[in-house]
């Protein structure tokens, strides 16, 4: 009876974390649909990763970013099948140094783990627009270009970093 207890509390706890991710890459889609003019291209500031911060504390959120990502990409991006692929692969690199960077904190705020994501981002897309657009030579303004929009929008996140987090808890 107790088992049966400890593995239902267990099946819960999954369940909820799927439902929670689910809902994350819902919002994250929801957020890039609505700023579509300025979640893709060259010169982007995709708020939906705001969400990302999430995944700094909450490994199912990991899997609500790449989720969003790729489904942003894929119905909304434009770029193609490049893009899905890179693009989503920044997000989950992103996440999964932002996870393992959760412990080093400046006042309460999880400044080094928000600056994984953006140098991730940063290096990825940039090199990824640099051969969808066919002008290596422009990576480094490519990789400058996503990383200021990225940084930007992770700011503002932090900013109502437990704010968001507590709307998932």
């Amino acid at each position: 009876m107790i088992k049966d207890q400890i593995m239902n509390k267990d099946r819960k706890k999954r369940q909820t974390e799927i439902m929670k991710a689910a809902m994350m890459a819902a919002i994250y889609v929801v957020v890039c649909m609505v700023l579509q003019p300025i979640s893709f291209g060259l010169i982007q500031f995709r708020f939906s990763e705001i969400l990302c911060l999430l995944s700094i504390d909450h490994r199912w959120a990991l899997w609500g970013a790449i989720l969003g990502c790729f489904l942003s990409n894929t119905f909304l991006g434009g770029l193609g099948i490049i893009d899905i692929a890179f693009g989503t692969l920044a997000t989950a690199e992103g996440c999964i140094l932002a996870y393992r960077f959760r412990e080093k904190r400046i006042k309460g705020y999880p400044i080094l783990s928000a600056m994984m994501i953006v140098l991730a981002n940063a290096i990825i897309i940039g090199i990824e627009l640099g051969f969808i657009f066919d002008t290596p030579v422009l990576i480094g303004l490519y990789m400058i270009q996503v990383g200021i929009g990225e940084a930007l929008v992770l700011s503002l996140g932090l900013l109502f970093y437990k704010q968001i987090d507590r709307m998932f808890r």
